[in-house]
């Protein structure tokens, strides 16, 4: 197990959790992510930032090193309600394409994205000071799945639900094996924020 920590005061694209060395055991079909969330401050004070979670994931660099391209499939979380397609994204054109206030299943891939409307939960938006746990499942087929559990106040979890959708073949996603949790930070922060992922696990099925 793992754990991730970032603030207000970490600039996104320096600060990430990446992994490469997830190669798949023969046979296996599905690379598995599970990882428990709390944010403080981060959905008050940061409200346009959310975070990128990918599997199949590969990481692009520039010639100095620094992160300049995300390809696999997965989920953003954080409010993405705002979100248009580029004018230049053909693949929004077909429909479906759409931001959500909570978590929702995404494509990824250099120069274009699919935020797919339909494979959203958490409507009202995450809250802080909320431990969240999450499971998320990508297979040979593109099918990208996701649930979604928050911690009550005995202690226990409850299933807020858990969303489906098998990713278009059209979308240039690149082969990969690696797994990516990255910040996608918005402009108009408030106040001081941090975020930890904990009990970070992962592997093929």
């Amino acid at each position: 197990m793992a754990e991730f920590t970032i603030n207000d005061g970490d600039a996104a694209g320096e600060r990430y959790f990446h992994r490469t060395d997830c190669p798949r055991r023969p046979g296996a079909g599905v690379q598995w992510l599970r990882f428990a969330l709390r944010a403080d401050g981060f959905f008050r004070h940061s409200p346009a930032s959310h975070f990128a979670i990918a599997l199949r994931a590969r990481l692009g660099f520039d010639a100095a090193g620094r992160p300049c391209s995300i390809s696999g499939r997965g989920i953003t979380l954080g409010d993405t309600s705002q979100a248009v397609a580029p004018a230049d994204n053909l693949h929004a054109r077909v429909g479906g394409f759409g931001g959500a206030r909570g978590a929702q299943v995404e494509s990824f891939w250099p120069g274009g994205n699919f935020l797919y409307r339909q494979a959203r939960l958490l409507d009202a938006g995450f809250v802080d000071g909320l431990t969240y746990r999450v499971e998320l499942t990508v297979d040979d087929q593109r099918e990208v799945g996701f649930c979604l559990d928050a911690e009550t106040a005995g202690g226990r979890w409850r299933r807020i639900g858990a969303a489906r959708v098998r990713d278009r073949a059209a979308h240039p996603v690149e082969p990969a094996d690696g797994l990516l949790i990255a910040l996608g930070r918005g402009g108009g922060e408030t106040g001081p924020w941090s975020v930890r992922f904990s009990d970070i696990q992962w592997g093929w099925r």
